[in-house]
């Protein structure tokens, strides 16, 4: 059972779950990228691949680039990264291929998810800067960022075993 909503019986979502079954939830936040991991899951394993982005994007605003900001829509399917002008998918990582979510201990507005690519069969880490504070109350799926993305995995869990 989900620790975040065990502890109030009249917890409410943030989101109904009409608009979590029928529609995407939309974030906006910025995209540090993606890079291959090892395993599924683990503290550890969402460090090093924060650590490896983070260094990139230093070397990219040394070189005057910035970094590129992304619209999250959320749904019972999964994560899609959008160009937000444009609207152009990115990314589109389907629910049941996301393995792992952390927040980053040392920095709290980074967030993560680790997500299995269907066509190399790796393990992905994408990682995002939220502007917000992010907290993890419980490990793996309870990520609560505050009014922010990977709040809505909480929703869509708890929304999945009801139905």
């Amino acid at each position: 059972m989900n620790r975040a909503f065990s502890r109030k019986k009249d917890k409410t979502w943030m989101h109904t779950p009409e608009a979590l079954s029928k529609h995407f939830i939309p974030y906006n936040a910025k995209f540090l990228g993606s890079t291959e991991v090892e395993q599924p899951k683990g503290t550890e394993v969402v460090r090093d691949a924060v650590r490896k982005l983070k260094f990139a994007r230093h070397i990219k605003k040394s070189e005057g680039q910035k970094i590129p900001k992304v619209e999250l829509q959320i749904s019972i399917y999964g994560v899609k990264i959008l160009e937000p002008k444009t609207k152009e998918v990115q990314h589109n990582c389907q629910l049941h291929r996301i393995s792992f979510c952390a927040d980053d201990k040392t920095d709290k507005r980074i967030f993560t998810f680790i997500c299995k690519d269907s066509e190399s069969n790796k393990h992905l880490c994408y990682v995002f800067d939220s502007e917000k504070c992010v907290s993890m109350p419980d490990v793996g799926w309870s990520v609560l960022l505050y009014k922010g993305a990977i709040v809505l995995f909480l929703e869509l869990v708890k929304y999945l075993k009801m139905n």
